[in-house]
């Protein structure tokens, strides 16, 4: 943690490691994001930190849609630990989609996934979980809810289905006291390290915020407002606490309609909470516009945010920002807006995505795209960086 903190320290740009290396989106590829850690000489075949004094930054998205994410996580967070040990740093930066798994949103998960989280116990739980629901939902009779109760018949099939083994260990493990949400909730989403600005989605030149600092703490401070928000609506019993995110927000609308036709709406235990809840896309954690899903820097055509995107980076005393997120057709690091943007979502996934594991490396003002088997490629550095004469 104190490494990281001096990364983010305002004195970072002037003092820039001699080795990052980035790497974007793994989505669960654990065999892939090992051999790309072991071809840029970052682990061993034993999974050991050998990368020295040198900086990882995974600009997150490590989970959903592949069904290794808990061996991909555990990798990271044991990389994390190591690392300081040879005086090296692991980065793991927030995606969007370890935003979804705390929040709720499940979309990316299959049955295959949840039951990787599946305990001894998981039949068991889920019963006990299916109880504990009729009876929450026994105290919403008569409120105008369209969810039929999973009693029995093909209701209790159909939520059967919907809660396959380990669904509610999945949910602990990334609450706020889970092992992978604990750990989610302390990293950062935007940070600077050297003269280059890393980040899942990407920076809109349209946002406004002062700095990199005040950006990523205005992102991560979602969470634990969401936290807040969410506590506050299970302990007034709006929402059911393993609820997906999509069924609260249906449900507590519901709730807020019924309340309102039944009296003034002022009396609603948690009314402030169901309207935050209910105005979730202003979130800057879900906002297209926000930092973990804003595409535009590799979609949009370059003369349009070029001049935005010049002035931003001398505004923020940055070369050049590094971001995830949009899987690059060519499935190779690319450089635009003359390398002052690396795309580096290299659609890992093979199974999704046809893509290669990919690693960016910045080393002594030069830039390096490495995958698996194949020859690094040099990148032009940005116009304004300051690049070494070969040494021969």
């Amino acid at each position: 943690m104190l490494a990281v903190a001096l990364l983010l320290a305002p004195a970072a740009a002037n003092q820039a490691p001699s080795r990052v290396v980035a790497i974007g989106d793994v989505h669960g590829a654990y065999e892939e994001f090992t051999e790309i850690l072991q071809t840029v000489g970052l682990i061993d075949g034993r999974r050991v930190w050998t990368g020295g004094t040198a900086t990882l930054v995974q600009t997150g998205d490590v989970v959903d849609r592949g069904a290794k994410q808990r061996e991909c996580l555990d990798l990271l967070m044991d990389l994390q630990r190591q690392a300081p040990k040879d005086g090296g740093t692991v980065i793991p930066l927030l995606g969007n989609h370890e935003v979804m798994n705390v929040i709720g949103d499940l979309r990316y998960l299959t049955p295959d996934t949840f039951r990787t989280f599946a305990s001894p116990e998981a039949e068991k739980r889920r019963e006990s979980a299916r109880k504990d629901y009729l009876l929450f939902l026994s105290a919403h009779t008569g409120h105008g809810h369209e969810v039929v109760p999973p009693s029995d018949g093909e209701a209790r099939q159909k939520w059967t289905e919907e809660h396959p083994p380990g669904f509610f260990e999945h949910r602990d493990a990334f609450g706020p006291d889970g092992q992978y949400g604990k750990w989610i909730r302390s990293n950062r989403a935007v940070v600077q390290v050297g003269d280059g600005i890393f980040v899942h989605g990407g920076i809109n030149p349209a946002l406004a915020f002062e700095s990199v600092r005040a950006l990523d703490e205005r992102v991560v401070a979602d969470l634990p407002a969401f936290d807040a928000m969410w506590k506050e609506l299970v302990d007034a019993r709006v929402v059911w606490r393993y609820m997906t995110f999509a069924e609260a927000v249906r449900f507590a609308a519901e709730e807020l309609t019924w309340q309102q036709s039944e009296g003034p709406v002022g009396v609603f235990p948690a009314r402030m909470a169901v309207l935050r809840l209910l105005a979730y896309k202003t979130w800057v954690t879900v906002s297209g516009d926000g930092p973990l899903w804003y595409r535009g820097l590799g979609t949009e055509p370059e003369g349009k945010l070029d001049a935005s995107l010049t002035a931003m980076l001398e505004r923020l005393k940055a070369t050049y920002i590094v971001a995830g997120h949009s899987v690059v057709a060519s499935k190779e690091v690319t450089a635009r807006f003359g390398s002052r943007v690396f795309l580096i979502d290299t659609g890992m996934l093979g199974e999704v995505y046809s893509g290669r594991a990919s690693a960016l490396e910045i080393r002594d003002g030069r830039f390096t795209a490495h995958r698996v088997d194949t020859m690094p490629r040099s990148l032009p550095p940005p116009a304004s960086a300051k690049v070494p004469a070969l040494v021969r």
